[in-house]
């Protein structure tokens, strides 16, 4: 399959001593391949046993390893590349992945079809931030969700997403919220007289989600809302191949992989790399300052991620949300770059002047297309 012979982890691991940390290096090395213990392993299976290549200390009590894993034990197949990954050991305590290098991703997966220039395309917007916003809450009807997608397309957001809370409940269910929010959509854009796409979110069980997603294609959708950790990864990777539509990815469900500061993944490796890899568009992550506890160094290295050069993947576009003021902005601006797509949800719904107004507010902060 393609030229890389191994598959090169980086993790960091808590220990008291060098000959701890090199001790659970081995037990890693052994846990995620052959399973069984080293002096027992056939010679005819020696060839999946990985390479330790050092343990370095990081800080006090933390070290970090870095092992070789053949590729002939993952085969070509995403999901057992997971397993690799943080099958056995996700049930240990210390050890938290933080980074895999870049080698072998090219020739297991196909990252995003669109990217940063396929949504801006879709959008003919081409310099500017990009806004987008939350349709919700559960619990109003198709019409009702539909009013309010009609008043964000009036006011000129680029991209109006499904809250992800939103699936196929009796209140709206899903043909017809996504049927009437299309509508309504179509009727602000004669108003705005720019383009507005939305993406309904299409997660559910697997026996489901690609008659979903093929449902909001053929309604006119023009792109989708999946929660990877919900779905299981693999599946947004298949949906993103086939290259119909842009593929926006939630964190719901994520973040027991990326919050401890001893187990899980940095967000750099989880979101920035694999959900990039796996063929996310658009990266929705917690900002900093809002409802979650993520800092601001962290939002900005995982920026930095999910768009730079990545084997030959497209760079896909960071969407920091989760409590962003609209009043913040022009700061996040600066803070964050043009190839950004802000999430705005609950300070539009709360302005005085009206969902329609606080929109048009947005796009004024987002400065012109040049």
């Amino acid at each position: 399959m393609g030229n890389a012979t191994h598959v090169t982890i980086v993790y960091q691991l808590a220990a008291d001593s060098r000959s701890q940390a090199e001790q659970i290096a081995e037990n890693i090395s052994i846990e995620q391949s052959v399973e069984m213990p080293a002096g027992t392993v056939p010679a005819s299976a020696s060839a999946s046993l990985p390479t330790i290549e050092k343990v370095d200390p990081i800080d006090e009590n933390l070290w970090k390893a870095v092992i070789h894993y053949p590729v002939s034990i993952i085969d070509g197949d995403p999901t057992q590349f997971l397993n690799v990954l943080y099958g056995n050991i996700s049930l240990l305590d210390g050890i938290k992945l933080l980074d895999v290098h870049d080698q072998y991703f090219a020739e297991l997966l196909s990252g995003p079809a669109f990217g940063i220039q396929g949504i801006r395309k879709l959008l003919n917007v081409h310099t500017r931030p990009l806004s987008c916003t939350a349709l919700k809450p559960v619990g109003l009807s198709a019409v009702e969700l539909a009013g309010r997608a009609g008043q964000f397309a009036r006011g000129g957001i680029d991209i109006i997403k499904d809250d992800h809370g939103l699936a196929d409940q009796s209140t709206a269910a899903f043909t017809e919220r996504v049927s009437n929010c299309l509508k309504a959509i179509r009727d602000g854009e004669q108003h705005s007289g720019k383009r507005t796409c939305y993406f309904p979110n299409i997660t559910t069980s697997p026996a489901r989600l690609f008659s979903r997603f093929q449902l909001a294609v053929d309604l006119g959708a023009e792109g989708v809302l999946i929660s990877p950790q919900l779905t299981g990864i693999e599946a947004m990777h298949e949906i993103a191949k086939t290259a119909q539509v842009p593929v926006m990815a939630h964190p719901a469900f994520s973040g027991p992989y990326v919050i401890p500061k001893s187990t899980g993944f940095s967000m750099e490796l989880y979101y920035g790399k694999l959900w990039r890899a796996f063929g996310a568009d658009a990266i929705i992550y917690p900002n900093a300052g809002g409802r979650f506890t993520f800092s601001k160094e962290t939002c900005q290295a995982l920026n930095q991620q999910i768009r730079k050069d990545f084997c030959i993947f497209k760079p896909s576009f960071p969407v920091p949300a989760g409590g962003i003021d609209l009043v913040s902005i022009p700061d996040w601006i600066k803070e964050y770059g043009k190839e950004t797509i802000f999430l705005v949800g609950g300070s539009l719904y709360k302005q005085d002047t009206g969902i329609e107004q606080a929109t048009a507010t947005f796009q004024q902060m987002l400065g012109p297309d040049e």
